[in-house]
């Protein structure tokens, strides 16, 4: 097994959750049997615990677990914060019509809705609502550009329950009104 004795600058990458040092090694606490990233964001262990090895797979060897917060053999896993944003993110491209709330889409996530709003705005770039807002322009536009229903059907179908709503918010979204930019998109 490729077990390595640790130096004091891969120490400081774990004291510090350095991101630059995730892939050139890994780190397993002997305490919990997992072998971390050394971003992981639990809490700083004691060094006393602390085995540092080349790959996952030499930690896993020596009867170490990937640990569930930094998923250290999911190569492409970018965090759970991450995960979290684009997993609403997809949830809302699916239901953008539907009306939901931060308390709903906590309690579809099993996360505290002020938790999941911050992580959304803080990793998205926008609230829940503006993003919502966006997917249902974005097909509001689809709908405008090919098919001849009318503007408060296409409305009503993106998830707006009245003609000016939709109205204001297509124009503060899009920059056009509805019947402008159907005049200069529709096929």
């Amino acid at each position: 097994m490729n077990k390595t004795v640790m130096s004091k600058e891969q120490w400081n990458a774990i004291k510090n959750g350095d991101k630059s040092y995730d892939g050139v090694f890994y780190y397993a606490l002997t305490s919990t049997k997992t072998v971390c990233r050394p971003s992981c964001t639990a809490r700083t262990p004691n060094p006393k615990n602390v085995e540092i090895f080349n790959t996952v797979e030499d930690a896993e060897k020596c009867g170490y677990r990937p640990c569930l917060r930094c998923r250290p053999n999911q190569m492409e896993w970018q965090g759970a914060k991450q995960e979290l944003a684009m997993n609403i993110k997809n949830y809302i491209d699916s239901h953008y019509s539907e009306k939901f709330s931060s308390k709903s889409l906590g309690q579809i996530f099993y996360v505290n809705p002020f938790y999941l709003h911050r992580t959304f705005r803080d990793i998205i770039g926008m609230t829940i609502i503006e993003y919502q807002h966006q997917a249902r322009m974005k097909q509001a536009m689809i709908l405008l550009s090919g098919t001849n229903a009318s503007i408060s059907y296409i409305g009503y179908e993106v998830g707006y329950n009245t003609l000016s709503h939709f109205s204001r918010t297509f124009k503060r979204v899009v920059g056009v009104s509805p019947s402008e930019y159907r005049a200069e998109h529709h096929n």
